[in-house]
């Protein structure tokens, strides 16, 4: 079955393929749908590969309280599907917002944990806007889908970001849960401090990830906030795309010939 719950909440997933598991978390406003890339390369590698709606997004529901989407809630929601599935660890793939959720996961329950790759990771660099957006759609409910539209416009695209992209994407933005929609930002800004941001704080709950890190960086404070956090030469890898936050679909090739060389080089793949 592609549902199971947890929480309350319904979540839609897919689980296809029979090797080493690797679980797919994406962004904000975003849903499995963004792995359409991703998908069949890492089947084609060996992979069981499972990607999850998040709560509040695609096909699963979404509470009607802001506060059930907290972070750590999208981390047990994770875990709770691992188990669900009989996993004892896999490797986490996140986008954007799932950044963050991979690196709670990666820090509150490090034996599941195989490996992380982070796309796009906005924990370090996300646009000072962000907390005066969240603010603005809490204060203002009624114009929250066009205050995220006009974030997106802003921050999300590159001036050549195909305008199938744009129109795919916005158009499930304006069409997601309100209250997913504002719950999900607000409770990324209230971790601004001790998950988010460059504080000492921020960079000690990091430094609790264990394991190799693959991390494509997209913003420019990224990447030396990765390697402030601490990067091991020979194990972790950094490696800068210029398509933005959805540079993983943009650049699908270029980023799947890395993912791949990667994972094989750390001895996950087990499909020549």
């Amino acid at each position: 079955m592609p549902f199971f719950h947890n929480d309350g909440v319904e979540l839609f997933y897919t689980s296809e393929g029979t090797g080493p598991p690797i679980l797919l978390l994406h962004g904000w406003a975003c849903d499995s749908h963004d792995w359409s890339f991703q998908i069949p390369f890492l089947l084609d590698l060996g992979f069981n590969v499972i990607a999850l709606d998040q709560r509040g997004h695609g096909r699963s529901t979404a509470p009607s309280s802001y506060s059930t989407y907290d972070l750590n809630n999208y981390a047990a929601d994770a875990i709770a599907l691992l188990k669900h599935l009989n996993i004892k660890s896999a490797i986490l793939i996140g986008h954007s917002m799932g950044t963050v959720i991979s690196s709670v996961i990666a820090s509150t329950y490090p034996e599941y944990i195989t490996a992380l790759v982070l796309v796009h990771p906005i924990y370090g660099s996300a646009p000072p806007a962000l907390p005066q957006i969240a603010q603005e759609m809490r204060a203002n409910p009624d114009g929250a889908r066009e205050l995220a539209e006009d974030f997106w416009k802003g921050y999300m695209y590159k001036d050549d970001t195909p305008a199938w992209l744009k129109t795919w994407t916005l158009r499930r933005l304006v069409g997601m849960p309100l209250d997913a929609l504002i719950g999900s930002i607000v409770c990324l800004v209230n971790v601004f401090g001790t998950v988010m941001g460059q504080t000492e704080d921020t960079k000690a709950f990091m430094q609790k990830r264990k394991g190799p890190r693959l991390v494509f960086t997209t913003l420019p404070p990224a990447e030396p906030w990765e390697r402030v956090i601490g990067v091991e030469d020979g194990v972790d890898g950094i490696h800068p795309l210029t398509q933005g936050t959805f540079s993983h679909i943009v650049q699908h090739e270029e980023f799947n010939k890395i993912l791949g060389d990667w994972l094989s080089a750390r001895g996950f793949v087990v499909k020549k």
